[in-house]
C-alpha cells in the first residue's frame, strides 16, 4: 500500500514539474520577440515618417496600397549595418529622418516618384562583436548562429530562422519586386549593410542565370555607403572563388561584384566618408577600388576625430543628394586652378550611365568644395589619379 502511495506521489510530482516547465516555456515564448524584414516608407507633409511592413515572415505580401509601394515606380531599398545596443533601446530602428539637418531624406525620393524601402535586421545585427553580426548575413553557421537580441539584453533562438539574413532578404525583396516594371531598381548598403546589398543582388543574378527569376527584379545600381568588411578568412564563407583558402568578406563581395558587372552591367559606387576600415578589425579592401566608381567625401563640418559621425553621415549625405543636381566634376589645371570638366561627379542624382563610365578606371573623385556644409548642392569633386 505504501509503495502505491509513493508511486502516486511520484506521478503527481512529475506531472506538477512537467506542468510548471510547460508554464515556464509558454511564458518564455510569450516574452520572446523577433521582428525583421522589408518595410516601405511614407513621409507626411510635416516630415513625419511611417514605415509599413511589406512582406510577412511566411512570404505573404502585407502592403498593397500604392502610396507605400507601386510596381510602376523606381525603387530604392536600403540595407542598414551593425546595430549594437538597439534592442535594449526599445528595439530602435534606423529611418530617414535626421534632426541635425531637420529633414526626412526619404521625402524628396517619394516626391520624385520613388518607392523607398528598408530591410530591417536589427535584432540579428545587435551583437557586441561586429564580426558576429557580419556572419549572420552570409550563413547560419557563424560564431553565434542565428540568435537575436531581446530588449532585456539577452539572446534567444526560439524563433531563429533556418536561413541567413541574406537569404531572408533575397526571398522578401524578390517577392516584393516580382511585378516591378520600372526598369530602375537601386540597392544602397551602409557599413556592414553593403555586404547584404551585394549578397542579395548576387542571389538575384544567380536566379536570372539559372532561369528561376526574371531580369526585372535585378538592381541596376548598387551604392556602397562607407562600406565595412572585417579582416581574415571565414570558414562559414568557404572558398567560392577557388583560390585554395576560405574567403574573407571583402573578397567575397569583390567576387560577387565582378559577376554582377559582367553578367548584368550593374553600376556600382563606393562612397568613402571615414577611415573606419583602418580601425579595429576593418579591412581597406583596396582591390575593389579600381572596379567601382570611388568617391572620397570630405565632411569637414564634422570634427576631424569623429570617425563615427563621418561614417554615419554617409547615408545622410547620399539620401539628401537626390534633392539637388549631380555635383560638378572639376580638374586642376597645370597652373593650379580648378576648371569644370562638363561632366558630373557621383551622387544619388547622377545617371547610371555616368557611374558606369566612372567605374573600372585609374581615377578617383575627391571632394574639394562643399566640405564645410551638410548640403550636397554646393559640392564639387576633383577627378584625380590614385
Amino acid at each position: 500500500m505504501q509503495s502505491k502511495l509513493l508511486s502516486v506521489k511520484n506521478s503527481f510530482y512529475c506531472a506538477l514539474v512537467s506542468f510548471s516547465v510547460g508554464l515556464s516555456s509558454a511564458a518564455q515564448a510569450a516574452d520572446d520577440y523577433l521582428d525583421y524584414g522589408l518595410h516601405w516608407v511614407r513621409v507626411s507633409s510635416s516630415n513625419v515618417e511611417v514605415q509599413q511592413k511589406g512582406i510577412d515572415a511566411d512570404g505573404s505580401i502585407l502592403t498593397t496600397n500604392s502610396n507605400w509601394y507601386d510596381d510602376s515606380k523606381p525603387t530604392v531599398i536600403y540595407f542598414h549595418g551593425w546595430q549594437s545596443g538597439s534592442s535594449e533601446d526599445n528595439y530602435s530602428r534606423e529611418d530617414f529622418a535626421f534632426e541635425d539637418i531637420d529633414e526626412n531624406t526619404a521625402r524628396n525620393w517619394k516626391q520624385q516618384g520613388w518607392n523607398v524601402g528598408i530591410f530591417h535586421w536589427g535584432q540579428f545585427a545587435d551583437e557586441d562583436e561586429v564580426k558576429d553580426a557580419e556572419a549572420k548575413m552570409w550563413s547560419t553557421n557563424g560564431p553565434q548562429g542565428m540568435r537575436y537580441r531581446l530588449d532585456d539584453g539577452s539572446y534567444s533562438t526560439i524563433q531563429s530562422p533556418d536561413m541567413s539574413v541574406g537569404e531572408l532578404a533575397f526571398e522578401q525583396v524578390t517577392i516584393a519586386l516580382a511585378n516591378n516594371s520600372s526598369g530602375n531598381i537601386r540597392f544602397a548598403g551602409h557599413s556592414l549593410g553593403n555586404q547584404l546589398a551585394v549578397y542579395v543582388a548576387e542571389q538575384i543574378n544567380d536566379g536570372i542565370n539559372n532561369g528561376s527569376l526574371s531580369t526585372n527584379v535585378m538592381p541596376n545600381r548598387i551604392e556602397l555607403l562607407d562600406p565595412f568588411w572585417s579582416q581574415d578568412s571565414k570558414n562559414y564563407l568557404g572558398d567560392v572563388n577557388s583560390d585554395g583558402q576560405d574567403d574573407w568578406t571583402g573578397e567575397r563581395v569583390n567576387f560577387a561584384i565582378d559577376n554582377l558587372i559582367a553578367d548584368q552591367d550593374v553600376a556600382i559606387t563606393w562612397y568613402k566618408t571615414s577611415g573606419i576600415y583602418d580601425l579595429w578589425v576593418g579591412d581597406a579592401n583596396t582591390a575593389l577600388e579600381s572596379t567601382v566608381a570611388l568617391i572620397n567625401n570630405r565632411f569637414w563640418y564634422l570634427d576631424s576625430w569623429d570617425l563615427a559621425s563621418k561614417h554615419v553621415h554617409a547615408r545622410k549625405w547620399y539620401f539628401m543628394s537626390l534633392a539637388s543636381d549631380a555635383p560638378e566634376e572639376v580638374a586642376i589645371n597645370w597652373w593650379g586652378s580648378r576648371s569644370e570638366t562638363g561632366y558630373d561627379a557621383a551622387s544619388a542624382s547622377t545617371s547610371n550611365n555616368r557611374i558606369k563610365v566612372m567605374m573600372g578606371s585609374t581615377y578617383e573623385w575627391d571632394q574639394v568644395e562643399g566640405r564645410y556644409t551638410a548640403d550636397p548642392s554646393d559640392d564639387q569633386f576633383e577627378v584625380k589619379d590614385y
